[in-house]
């Protein structure tokens, strides 16, 4: 059951950090604490905005779409096409003469049976809707940032309170010890406390994997894993 729920925490790493599924992935670091500096929610949330792929993605659309409406509206103003050549022309060099044309026109748009203003209609309405969706995707991504940016708190205070407890374990496994070679108790109390030691050992890995796991979360919330999960 750990071998099984190591491999699937290896797959799940595997989907947070984008790596190939078919490359094996191997942990490398020891168990410890890589604390990281106060989390600042605003400038997070600015990172987010920026750095999200399909935010972008998004604000390319409402690019594209504003210029088809400026197109759309450009239709109405007149238009002015200059054209012409020039060359020479003879049979002989002594005959060549220069032959040449120009011509100008202005196109004013009179009656368009509406296809300037229903191609505006609609440009406008595809910015609107762009807009509505960018607004819900960044309401989306301030809800998985700031849920993101709790959880590493949380289990920030989780690992200080299982490191408290793996030294008050240590000093009661000491004191057990020095009791029972003292005489004064008998060695039930040493394996209590060895039992106790290697609870609160557990205890701060499993802190320690929810920790690294919420920074891992915050990382793909914000749209920076390599920077965000380094050590």
């Amino acid at each position: 059951m750990a071998r099984t729920q190591f491999e699937t925490s290896l797959y799940g790493l595997a989907r947070l950090l984008s790596v190939d599924p078919h490359r094996p992935i191997e942990i490398a670091d020891q168990v410890s604490f890589f604390d990281t500096p106060a989390i600042s929610l605003d400038r997070t949330l600015e990172n987010a905005f920026a750095t999200r792929p399909e935010l972008r993605a998004l604000r390319s659309e409402e690019e594209r779409a504003a210029l088809e409406a400026r197109d759309a509206a450009d239709e109405r103003l007149p238009k002015v096409e200059f054209s012409g050549f020039w060359a020479e022309q003879g049979l002989a060099p002594d005959s060549i003469i220069p032959v040449y044309q120009y011509q100008g026109s202005v196109v004013v748009p009179l009656f368009t049976g509406g296809r300037i203003q229903a191609n505006r209609a609609k440009a406008d309405l595809a910015i609107r809707e762009l807009q509505q969706q960018e607004t819900e995707l960044r309401n989306r991504i301030a809800l998985e940032v700031k849920t993101a940016v709790a959880q590493v708190e949380a289990a920030r205070n989780e690992v200080t309170v299982a490191n408290l407890g793996i030294d008050l374990a240590r000093e009661e496994v000491t004191q057990a010890r020095d009791r029972f070679q003292a005489g004064v108790t008998n060695n039930i109390e040493v394996v209590t406390a060895q039992d106790e030691l290697a609870r609160a050992n557990d205890n701060q890995i499993g802190a320690l994997y929810r920790y690294n796991q919420a920074r891992a979360s915050l990382a793909y919330a914000v749209g920076q894993m390599e920077a965000l999960y380094a050590k």
